[in-house]
């Protein structure tokens, strides 16, 4: 990738299962993640077809995917704005140096604009450094922490 590429960003399709897959599969292995074959296609027509809160947006390079998040609109029970919630944030790593993570953040957070849910949050693994460089050029780190209970 050069610094003359073109990034676009866009809604994931239902054609798009051959693109999303493989980097879907990156973002599990990253994760040391696994999901049943079944899943990941259940998961990807969710996406693709927006069911219930659900959806993914895509970063393209020259045409070429390069990334992908997923989202899920969250309704706040006491709060007057909505929010996305992104669950899955995955660019591959010769995208990143263009900046592609930050080009994806930024249209989620227009796409929540548009339907009444002007506020993104997300998590980031403490590892990530780049990861974390790159969406602090987009957001700030909330004060908050997140507790977890396995059942």
């Amino acid at each position: 990738m050069t610094q003359h590429d073109i990034l676009t960003t866009r809604e994931l399709k239902p054609g798009d299962f051959e693109a999303w897959f493989p980097l879907w599969g990156q973002y599990l292995a990253l994760n040391q993640t696994r999901m049943r074959w079944t899943d990941r296609t259940a998961l990807f027509r969710k996406l693709a077809h927006r069911e219930g809160n659900a959806g993914a947006m895509v970063v393209e390079c020259n045409g070429e995917m390069v990334g992908i998040a997923h989202f899920e609109r969250h309704e706040s029970p006491y709060a007057f704005e909505n929010a996305y919630v992104v669950q899955d944030l995955y660019i591959t790593p010769e995208a990143q140096a263009q900046k592609a993570g930050s080009t994806l953040i930024r249209a989620i957070y227009q796409q929540g604009m548009q339907e009444g849910a002007p506020l993104i949050y997300w998590m980031a693994a403490e590892a990530s450094i780049r990861g974390q460089d790159a969406q602090a050029a987009v957001a700030v780190t909330s004060p908050f922490l997140q507790f977890r209970k396995a059942a």
